[in-house]
């Protein structure tokens, strides 16, 4: 071999070796969520939440953890809001990528879906899912946003102490595992205090006329109709046509933001009034500075969803470079826990749910109670986490 080949072949195995250190220093994060179709003005805000605290890590140089820095890499995956495509993005992830942090899914059906090849791959989840069954028996799987039963009884009860005339609830949510416990937990809240419930739809989240059961309920007689679960778009659509068919009473929207998209759907006059729990003070600097960086992954609005997964991404980072360790998932769960108190985008973040679900694994947040006015959201309420 002559110098020149040497030369050459010891320049081959220096960038052999130096690139061998540059995939040792990625450190792959995953994303299941509904990113297209019904529900994505949610599911863009698990991904997005995600890249945008990516993003300010590798800007800032890099995850330091141990005596490595770590550029992070985000790989996305649709579910459509569906099980069997929740499974075959999980699979791609775990198998394929190899990643041992996944934020997702986003339905209750796909999360369930997954629930299993989490904790048997020993994955680090942070999911969203409305569903109980999503933290009982869990090591390995937290969940990053209140659910129904973090927040109606608080919004449930400012209904009471500022609409006392308000006697009957009517609840229409999606037919899905999401719907059907989160309706549950709604119609449960209501009645504890005081409310007559007259009557409970479910609908396919395909489903754009509303008509046929209004009409239903409607001969009940409601003085108020609970749009729960139900994506913020379709909820629009349900307030005008119910306004259209003569309805008068009052709206609330307790679970799942998105003002925006409610009245784009139904319309600044027959949106105003509507009661909807609020995720996020979209007034805070802190929350235009987050639309700002979102704007670089996908179109506006963005929908308050984003914020809980940003805040939830830099939980999990934080975690890691507490656990010193991207491969001991075990490490890494043990610090998340104890990871909280922790200073979100909008106040004091802890973990709870011991009573509800037999583990800390359930973050605690303030809500926020709006009321739509003149087309915009109005907070006119903060509850802390007590």
């Amino acid at each position: 071999m002559n110098k020149v080949m040497k030369k050459a072949a010891a320049l081959m195995v220096g960038l052999t070796a130096m690139a061998g250190a540059s995939a040792q220093e990625v450190l792959k994060i995953g994303v299941v969520s509904a990113l297209d179709g019904p529900g994505s003005e949610w599911g863009r805000g698990v991904d997005g939440g995600t890249k945008i605290a990516a993003k300010e890590i590798n800007d800032a140089g890099g995850l330091k953890v141990g005596d490595k820095t770590y550029k992070l890499e985000v790989t996305s995956y649709d579910d459509a809001y569906k099980a069997a495509q929740g499974v075959s993005a999980a699979t791609r992830l775990i198998e394929q990528d190899r990643v041992k942090f996944i934020l997702g899914p986003l339905g209750s059906a796909s999360g369930l879906a997954v629930k299993p090849m989490y904790e048997q791959n020993k994955v680090i989840g942070l999911v969203n899912t409305y569903t109980p069954q999503m933290l009982k028996d869990v090591n390995y799987i937290f969940r990053v946003l209140p659910t129904t039963s973090e927040i109606v009884e608080p919004m449930v009860s400012w209904i009471k102490q500022n609409h006392p005339d308000i006697k009957s609830v009517a609840v229409i949510s999606p037919n899905d595992q999401t719907g059907w416990d989160s309706q549950k937990a709604q119609i449960a809240a209501y009645e504890k205090f005081g409310y007559d419930i007259v009557g409970s739809e479910l609908f396919e989240r395909s489903t754009r006329d509303f008509q046929s059961f209004i009409t239903r309920i409607m001969v009940k007689q409601p003085d108020l109709i609970e749009l729960d679960t139900t994506p913020p778009g379709t909820a629009g659509l349900i307030i005008r046509q119910a306004r259209e068919l003569g309805y008068k009473g009052l709206f609330s929207k307790i679970g799942g933001p998105g003002v925006p998209e409610i009245v784009n759907a139904a319309g600044k006059e027959f949106a105003d009034g509507t009661v909807t729990y609020v995720a996020a003070d979209t007034a805070d600097e802190k929350y235009k500075w987050l639309e700002q960086q979102y704007a670089g992954f996908y179109p506006p609005p963005m929908n308050a969803f984003n914020v809980f997964f940003f805040d939830g991404a830099r939980m999990l980072f934080k975690a890691i470079q507490d656990a010193g360790t991207v491969e001991d998932t075990d490490k890494v769960r043990e610090a998340l826990a104890a990871v909280t108190p922790f200073e979100g985008m909008q106040g004091t973040l802890v973990w709870g749910g011991q009573e509800l679900y037999g583990n800390n694994h359930q973050i605690q947040a303030p809500v926020f109670v709006g009321v739509i006015k003149d087309g915009q959201e109005v907070i006119v309420e903060k509850i802390d986490v007590k």
